[in-house]
């Protein structure tokens, strides 16, 4: 067998967003596309038409809330409103917001999300698709048996080239705008994002 000289990307679940991340994505495309209607729509409508646990998109909906992208209406006829405009909400903003500490990110232009790797990169410093409890641990097992001088140098230049990669996708993410997912759905478009 002759070894292969090139290889080719193949995307895979492991490129998917966390599930908080998509969850949130999903609930503001559809608060997007109610938004010109003035009316709420609850968590359960959203959780059914995606099949999503309703518990997880309220908490991922309130998140989106204290950052300033959302608002509630309570009442029989209540739910979340989008507030924040689409044509300047990006998908980067949206992603840090949910998957960010405590605090909230910094409201930038589009044009300073397209240009930054995070929104503010000292509460978000670019959050990884995926990154769950389980990957900090394998990287604490990973990390904890290097002892060899050249074992920790090849380290530190993956932890680069993936940090590198991490600021990529937001830079990517950073340069979707809400307004232009509506756009591509209203016209029948299928989503193609080429890097």
């Amino acid at each position: 067998m002759e070894p292969r000289t090139s290889v080719q990307f193949e995307p895979s679940e492991t490129a998917r967003p966390s599930a908080r991340a998509e969850c949130a994505a999903l609930a503001v495309f559809e608060l997007a596309v109610e938004r010109p209607t003035g009316r709420p729509t609850s968590a359960r409508k959203i959780a059914e038409k995606y099949g999503l646990s309703e518990r997880f998109l309220t908490q991922a909906l309130q998140r989106l809330r204290r950052f300033g992208i959302v608002e509630t209406e309570r009442g029989s006829f209540g739910g979340f409103r989008l507030i924040a405009d689409p044509a300047e909400l990006t998908l980067g903003f949206v992603v840090a917001a949910v998957e960010a500490p405590s605090s909230p990110p910094k409201k930038t232009s589009t044009a300073e999300q397209a240009e930054s790797p995070s929104l503010d990169a000292a509460s978000t410093e670019a959050p990884a698709f995926g990154k769950n409890r389980a990957t900090d641990k394998r990287r604490k097992v990973v990390d904890s048996t290097a002892t060899d001088a050249s074992a920790v140098a090849t380290r530190a230049l993956f932890d680069r080239a993936w940090r590198d990669a991490e600021t990529k996708r937001q830079e990517f993410l950073n340069a979707i705008l809400i307004s232009d997912l509506l756009d591509d759905a209203r016209q029948g478009a299928p989503v193609d994002f080429i890097i």
